[in-house]
């Protein structure tokens, strides 16, 4: 029988308190096994000389706005599990950012907890050996919030340098959200955007190159971390081993959004007792939170853990200032950006004018809504931006392969018309010539048409989007194609964006100076 929580809580505190010296570093083999390929992100220490290795997951939204968040499309498009994964929209941000690119992040185990992590939390500091390696099951999940509470109190007492900060804040250790669950095990922004949506992480390939999961050799037993491929973010075990508790309860999805009823517990990535086309990055399992027949809280063998570093948000005076202020100006309190009285502005005078309470609830209804749909055109804006800067991108791409595939065939022709000058007047030469001023004049055609659409994209950025949402959709954007390799586009937008700042200063110009612009 696993200890009761308090009993736990104590024993750990009161035997790494009487520590008189500070017990040698386990073995990286041992909390971090992939070290030698490729170190964690982050290494925490824990009781006993043990560690925690630690992902970073980059969360691209602008960190200097306090209300800036991604939108992301989390789920699965299959009607038969619809009602628990169906396709959903979800907000993201990191509670940490980056002072050098100006993003947002959080950190997300690199395994599962281990047995060995599991012991040193009770206080016991035995020497580690390779059991200590194993995933460890059989928890519930009061016990995965006490454990993320010990380790914290831990962290904070002895080595409260080591956490990531939100300002002046130390992170504290939690359960994952299944939103943060699912973003960091499809890869987040390292995978590319083409494949984020697939079923897995992978495209190709076997599932048992990744997971530990109902197979002959398994035994149904859980097994070591780390001995299986990384995802895209370098997590192991996402997929099988133990399935992985989640901070918040289950709720249905009701048809691309979350039900209204609160469920049961949630686990996420399958076990190793899950068959093959039970795990995928959308599967999500409920369980019922007590033990029907002992009125305890629910334990499985199979429950696990991988923890996640957060922050509180309001984590100064001045940033929860800072937050209001945002909030109020986005909500539209002060005069509108044509200089016009601000309708929600208008509707607040109403509001408090009113005596009737029935209208006056209904005004606040209407409020809300208007509220709601700025919002959602606010978000519409910046993935307009965003498509659009990469369009621009695309089309810069275009021209240059044009350019120069017309270029060889221009090369093509001079060398033919050279052999003809030389007195090799064979006609097939001639009709080769004529060929490729053909295909020149359709290469000019397509060139027109890639002309088109770049204007198309200048004058869109430069005169239907700010500069400040333009802006923040770049760097944004620059920050997802550096973090998923895609190294040709990301220095396409760079060009373009190039372009874009020196068409603002000409926006008029002929056609020959559009091809300039786009090809220097």
């Amino acid at each position: 029988m696993m200890r009761s929580a308090c009993a736990a809580i104590a024993l750990g505190l009161a035997s790494v308190a009487a520590a008189e010296e500070e017990p040698p570093a386990w073995p990286l083999d041992l909390t971090d096994p992939a070290h030698v390929d490729a170190p964690a992100d982050l290494m925490l220490p824990m009781p006993c000389g043990a560690a925690m290795a630690f992902q970073k997951v980059t969360v691209p939204v602008d960190a200097a706005d306090p209300l800036a968040d991604r939108r992301v499309r989390l789920g699965q498009s299959l009607d038969q599990s619809g009602y628990s994964d169906y396709l959903r929209p979800v907000f993201l941000r990191g509670p940490f950012a980056d002072s050098a690119d100006g993003t947002t992040h959080y950190f997300i185990a690199r395994y599962e907890l281990t047995e060995g992590q599991y012991r040193v939390l009770q206080g016991v500091c035995d020497p580690p050996s390779r059991t200590d390696r194993l995933a460890k099951g059989g928890l519930g999940w009061l016990d995965a919030v006490t454990l993320a509470q010990t380790y914290t109190e831990w962290l904070y007492r002895e080595a409260p340098d080591m956490l990531p900060r939100a300002g002046e804040a130390l992170g504290f250790l939690r359960l994952p959200t299944e939103a943060e669950w699912e973003y960091a095990a499809r890869g987040g922004a390292r995978i590319d955007a083409t494949e984020f949506a697939g079923l897995t992480f992978f495209g190709t390939g076997d599932l048992a190159d990744y997971a530990q999961y109902q197979s002959g050799s398994s035994r149904g037993r859980l097994g070591p971390v780390g001995v299986r491929r990384a995802n895209p973010l370098g997590l192991f075990d996402i997929y099988g081993n133990a399935e992985e508790l989640m901070l918040e309860p289950f709720r249905l999805n009701a048809v691309g959004r979350a039900g209204g009823q609160v469920g049961g517990l949630v686990t996420r990535g399958g076990s190793i007792l899950s068959s093959a086309d039970q795990i995928y990055s959308a599967q999500r399992t409920e369980y019922p939170p007590i033990e029907r027949s002992t009125g305890a809280p629910l334990r499985s063998e199979t429950f696990g853990l991988r923890l996640v570093i957060g922050s509180h948000i309001a984590t100064s005076d001045a940033r929860l200032r800072e937050i209001r202020d945002r909030w109020l100006a986005l909500a539209g309190s002060d005069a509108g950006a044509d200089g016009q009285a601000d309708p929600v502005a208008l509707l607040t005078g109403l509001i408090e004018a009113e005596i009737d309470p029935r209208r006056k609830a209904a005004l606040d209804g209407l409020k809300l809504e208007l509220r709601r749909s700025r919002d959602e055109a606010q978000t519409a804006l910046q993935q307009s931006a965003r498509a659009t800067l990469l369009a621009g991108a695309v089309f810069v791409e275009s021209l240059v392969e044009n350019a120069r595939d017309i270029e060889d065939k221009a090369g093509n022709i001079r060398m033919l018309v050279d052999l003809q000058r030389a007195g090799n007047n064979s006609p097939v030469y001639a009709r080769q010539v004529d060929r490729h001023v053909t295909e020149i004049g359709q290469m000019r055609e397509v060139q027109s048409t890639y002309l088109l659409s770049f204007l198309a994209a200048l004058e869109t950025l430069s005169t239907d989007i700010e500069p400040a949402d333009r802006d923040i959709a770049y760097t944004v954007l620059r920050e997802e194609l550096s973090l998923s390799g895609r190294d040709q586009i990301l220095a396409m937008l760079d060009r373009f964006w190039t372009d874009l700042t020196e068409y603002e200063t000409r926006p008029d110009g002929s056609p020959e100076r559009l091809l300039d612009l786009a090809l220097r």
